[in-house]
């Protein structure tokens, strides 16, 4: 099973223009997509090959720009948020690397091209995780501090996608990854 990660990030940027050293401070909250790509792929025993990570970024200066790291692909282990804002700046500039890749792809075209089946946005008034069947390579759909806007809402309930709670408070971003890779994890031992 791949699970399939998408972070909906209405000010990451889209240059690699931010500082390192201030990913909160810099503008585009550039410190919530390297932890969320923390949360993806660092396990005690190296990068999680089971994952996928999509993060549209809809910040300045040139917007919108989908950043994909492919578990099954990428061998460059990320623990700390600075190494991971470095996988990112690094893509953005057109360094390549393997498993990572970034397209001019807008959040509404990256969900159209997308299997209905086992799509999953993660909203506080969804069905609770704990009672749902989660299906065979599921996508899940999450937004960033913002949440995800009305338009973007009108076309997850356009193609489908089954509304998922994690409890009955809002969790970061990171922190919905992470409880959601332990909760497969989990069934996963079952198997």
């Amino acid at each position: 099973m791949v699970r399939t990660f998408i972070l909906k990030s209405s000010e990451g940027r889209t240059a690699p223009d931010f500082s390192l050293k201030s990913l909160a401070g810099s503008g585009g909250r550039m410190d919530l997509i390297a932890r969320c790509i923390i949360a993806t792929f660092a396990t005690p025993r190296g990068i999680r090959k089971d994952a996928i990570l999509s993060i549209v970024l809809e910040g300045p200066p040139n917007p919108p720009i989908t950043f994909t790291i492919d578990g099954r692909e990428f061998e460059r282990k990320v623990i700390g948020e600075v190494g991971a804002a470095e996988v990112l700046r690094e893509a953005l500039a057109g360094r390549t690397t393997k498993g990572v890749r970034v397209e001019r792809k807008s959040f509404e075209k990256l969900i159209r091209e997308l299997p209905r089946e086992n799509l999953y946005y993660l909203h506080e008034e969804g069905e609770d995780l704990d009672r749902s069947i989660i299906g065979k390579n599921p996508i899940f759909i999450l937004g960033d501090q913002k949440g995800i806007d009305e338009k973007g809402e009108k076309l997850l309930d356009e193609v489908g996608a089954k509304r998922l709670s994690l409890g009955p408070f809002s969790y970061l971003a990171s922190h919905c990854i992470v409880i959601i890779n332990n909760e497969l994890d989990q069934m996963s031992i079952g198997d």
